[in-house]
């Protein structure tokens, strides 16, 4: 049986997980599409072939240990976390809207965690101000959020965002780097108090979320 601490620490990993998550995930699906409208006239200009850019995701797959290390082996993740205690195996994960990958050092350490989820939202770039609304939806009396920061150049689009949850007295924190890319959502995240006292910075957690996105 899990302790109270253990049960109220899993609960405030749901809390900030769906709010930031999915809070953003089913907000943004209300949103205006703000891709092109039309059918652009054809120019006119010669065109150069062009090399065959990588297809996107189209969906988030099934999670496995070898899929895992592709995206982010247990090494690589220690070296960009620089963990108190690094991490030593993956678990991967699997539910009925996405999946993770659990970068662990024990069943109650886990410096790293990347979280996957199926987008089903318009096509980015989506409205900062409608991003900030959702954000802002999200928060209330157990989630604050400190920090948001929009990053350029990483997918489709992508933040950066630091929020704290207070549950009947017990409190965590989260470092989230979220990412859409293709029709997936992911994020690199770490969260106190089950990132052993590891709190990744928004460099690191870029860093991730970058080779996350080269590799998918």
């Amino acid at each position: 049986m899990r302790s109270s601490r253990s049960s109220r620490s899993s609960r405030i990993i749901v809390i900030l997980t769906l709010g930031l998550c999915m809070s953003l995930l089913l907000g943004a699906c209300g949103t205006p599409s703000t891709g092109n409208q039309g059918t652009p006239q054809a120019s006119a200009q010669p065109t150069t072939a062009q090399p065959t850019p990588k297809p996107k995701p189209t969906g988030v797959p099934t999670f496995t240990v070898k899929l895992c290390s592709q995206l982010m082996s247990v090494d690589e993740a220690n070296s960009m976390i620089q963990p108190k205690t690094p991490a030593t195996t993956i678990v991967p994960t699997n539910g009925d809207n996405g999946g993770a990958c659990n970068y662990e050092a024990s069943k109650t350490n886990i410096p790293l965690i990347i979280y996957f989820f199926d987008w089903t939202g318009p096509t980015p770039p989506i409205p900062q101000s409608d991003i900030d609304a959702v954000l802002s939806q999200a928060a209330g009396t157990e989630i604050t959020i400190g920090k948001a920061v929009p990053v350029t150049g990483v997918g489709d689009q992508a933040e950066y965002v630091e929020a704290t949850a207070s549950v009947r007295g017990f409190t965590a924190n989260a470092h989230v780097f979220y990412v859409i890319y293709g029709r997936v959502f992911f994020d690199c995240i770490t969260y106190s108090p089950v990132s052993g006292g590891t709190m990744a910075t928004q460099d690191q957690l870029q860093q991730c979320a970058q080779q996350v996105v080269s590799r998918f």
